[in-house]
């Protein structure tokens, strides 16, 4: 007698690890309560109504992607985002740690174009080009800079294969069961795998071990992605160059798993656009275009976007 004759029906949906529907609806139940009592666990950002289409904000156990051209203003975004995020998270006092996988970009970089936020000091001050930096502003930037020091951030500028960060991930979590890790990867196509022959298959590994991370470790993660060069050709004008899924590197790969693919473009900057782009003023605009969203609504939430200083504000 084989071993599902041996079983009752509702013994062998047990014992692959079916949900009834009993079960479904009570947790149906709980989540709505949680919300209602507060007790949801999300991350705002500072942007009230990108917050409003992420349903509050970001939330522990799932993937965002932040996908653009490059020179768009990805790392400034997710910058600006993460540390937002941790000023709401150390009100609150939870257990959070940022674990910036950056490959392109030192730390230290990073900061500095936070800095420049804060002091209204472009980069070219900042880097005393034109001359120098006086004491007055050196001051300044020492005091926002000052400000960080307590951030939970830590930057990893060597290259690490998606398996090594799965490790340390893990090492983390049985160190400190109850801290949230955020992971921050700058960018996707930096992250090396020796196993793998194509590019497609890099991505493909990162994502999956993504989901393992979410679903395992309860890991955030944050994931910036190029798009192709589909977006740029002479057919895309007449739609002004705006995103779409299709545009995004390795979508099959990594946008099926996203809980969020957020698209950046900048019609006026970077395409010399001058007629109204989704009934903004392209001047200064940084569209960000939820193409995909689990949970929340699709469209374009647009900012004012000040490169010289990383400054990024919603338009109201």
């Amino acid at each position: 007698m084989t071993l599902a004759e041996q079983l009752s029906f509702e013994a062998i949906l047990r014992q692959e690890k079916f949900q009834n529907m009993q079960n479904a609806a009570r947790q149906a139940i709980a989540v709505v309560d949680d919300a209602r009592q507060g007790r949801r666990v999300f991350f705002p950002t500072k942007w009230p109504r990108l917050n409003r289409q992420l349903l509050g904000g970001l939330i522990p156990g799932k993937l965002y992607i932040i996908a653009g051209r490059p020179g768009v203003g990805k790392s400034a975004f997710s910058n600006q985002m993460v540390f937002d995020m941790l000023d709401h998270v150390k009100a609150l006092g939870k257990d959070v740690v940022v674990l910036y996988w950056s490959f392109e970009m030192p730390g230290y970089e990073q900061i500095l174009r936070d800095a420049a936020k804060d002091t209204r000091l472009d980069t070219m001050s900042l880097y005393s080009v034109d001359k120098a930096l006086d004491a007055k502003q050196f001051e300044a930037f020492k005091k926002s800079v000052a400000t960080k020091f307590g951030y939970p951030v830590y930057f990893m500028n060597r290259t690490k294969e998606a398996s090594e960060i799965e490790r340390i991930c893990t090492d983390l979590t049985a160190a400190s069961p109850k801290t949230v890790i955020i992971n921050l990867f700058d960018h996707s196509r930096l992250i090396p795998q020796k196993a793998e022959k194509s590019e497609m298959e890099r991505l493909n590994t990162l994502s999956k071990t993504c989901m393992r991370m979410q679903s395992n470790l309860g890991t955030l993660n944050i994931l910036l992605s190029q798009l192709n060069r589909e977006i740029e050709k002479e057919h895309r004008a007449k739609n002004q160059y705006q995103p779409m899924l299709t545009d995004l590197f390795g979508g099959d790969s990594v946008g099926q798993d996203a809980q969020v693919v957020m698209m950046l473009q900048r019609p006026g900057d970077l395409y010399n656009i001058t007629d109204k782009y989704c009934g903004q003023e392209p001047k200064g605009l940084l569209a960000c275009h939820i193409e995909k969203n689990r949970q929340g609504g699709l469209g374009m939430v647009p900012f004012e976007f000040d490169g010289s200083t990383f400054t990024i504000k919603e338009r109201k």
